[in-house]
């Protein structure tokens, strides 16, 4: 029995660190009992017992020098010692116990659902661009609605919207540790989300992106034993001299946002109000379109790109969702709006790109 319930104590020390700091104050705060109780005890009132001493000894280490005053000098000294360690205990216990509510808030709101996710979305780190990113994910218009697992170990994750007030954060679970770490990106099931999203961690600066990497080739590594091709690992790039390093990690796609802002600057500057029309194409809602993949109709392989495209021109009439073919995804990537030379005809898995206000169930 005894050995029984010492493994329970070990195993409870080694994992929890709110376990292993109430052990250490209740082991100080004996042996300062003890200690004061028969250095002071003989001549000392306040300590002329367990009690008192113990008492004594709690205040100190929660208060200050607001109990019993010691009278020799070992008393003394050993009071000293307490008082200075007092300040550090109020600290990582303060500490603790505000790390326990986050990971209580995190476990009751966000708590993984016990069943394995698949075909879901998994965000790495967090920064001001997260919240938008949930909401595009979830919009409205989006018919497959995919749960979404973050992963960071900033407290600011916890801040999201309820649930009952957002619909869009619906299905959305909080994971608190280091994505670059295998077990928490296997904790998320990453290696059988749909797509993994690297967001540039702003705690790490300029250092930003080589922490990405690490959760690319970490993403990769976990991918490796998983059934199926594995997620589409996308990643904010904060250098474009970056993306060379972040390819190579196992980022399928890398944005960049100042790369795109400069391009974007660019174009809207050569044609003034184009910006306006990126912004509706990028955004998810009912009134505005969307860039679409979607398989080429079996009717269609073998056929040239110009057919497909004048057969959905010729279904747009009373069509409540029309849509506008602009390129073609291949196994060898993108075509988009290839010239004649460059157009080739359509085959098994080619995906045509169209724009839409929302996915479209048939092309034509």
């Amino acid at each position: 029995m005894i050995r029984r319930i010492h493994r329970l104590l070990r195993r409870l020390m080694r994992g929890n660190p709110f376990v292993r700091l109430l052990v250490a104050i209740f082991v100080l705060w004996v042996a300062a009992a003890v200690f004061l109780r028969f250095t002071e005890g003989m001549s000392n009132d306040e300590f002329g017992s367990m009690s008192k001493a113990m008492w004594n000894i709690a205040v100190y280490l929660f208060s200050g020098m607001d109990s019993g005053e010691p009278q020799t000098g070992a008393g003394k000294c050993g009071v000293v010692f307490v008082l200075v360690l007092s300040a550090g205990v109020v600290a990582v216990f303060t500490g603790e116990i505000a790390s326990f509510l986050v990971e209580n808030r995190l476990g009751s709101k966000r708590k993984m659902p016990a069943y394995s996710l698949k075909g879901h979305f998994v965000i790495c780190n967090w920064n001001d661009k997260a919240v938008p990113i949930i909401r595009e994910l979830h919009a409205d218009v989006v018919k497959d609605k995919r749960p979404i697992v973050v992963i960071s170990e900033a407290v600011d994750a916890a801040e999201l919207p309820d649930e009952d007030d957002d619909p869009s954060f619906q299905e959305v679970y909080l994971i608190k540790g280091d994505p670059a770490n295998e077990t928490i990106l296997r904790r998320a099931n990453a290696g059988q989300a749909h797509s993994v999203i690297v967001l540039a961690d702003p705690a790490d600066a300029e250092l930003a992106d080589a922490k990405s990497i690490l959760i690319a080739m970490a993403a990769r590594a976990v991918c490796a034993g998983a059934d199926g091709p594995g997620p589409h690992v996308c990643v904010e790039g904060v250098s474009p001299q970056n993306v060379g390093h972040l390819r190579r990690a196992g980022a399928d796609e890398i944005v960049s946002a100042s790369d795109f802002g400069m391009m974007l600057l660019a174009q809207t500057a050569l044609n003034h109000g184009l910006g306006r029309v990126y912004r509706d194409l990028l955004r998810e809602s009912d009134d505005t379109n969307e860039v679409y993949t979607v398989p080429v109709p079996e009717a269609f392989i073998g056929k040239t790109f110009e057919e497909l495209g004048a057969a959905m021109f010729a279904n747009r009439k009373g069509n409540d969702n029309p849509a506008i073919l602009i390129g073609v995804r291949t196994a060898d990537g993108f075509e988009v709006n290839p010239r004649g030379e460059q157009s080739r005809r359509m085959m098994a898995g080619d995906e045509a790109v169209v724009i839409a206000f929302e996915r479209p169930d048939s092309l034509v």
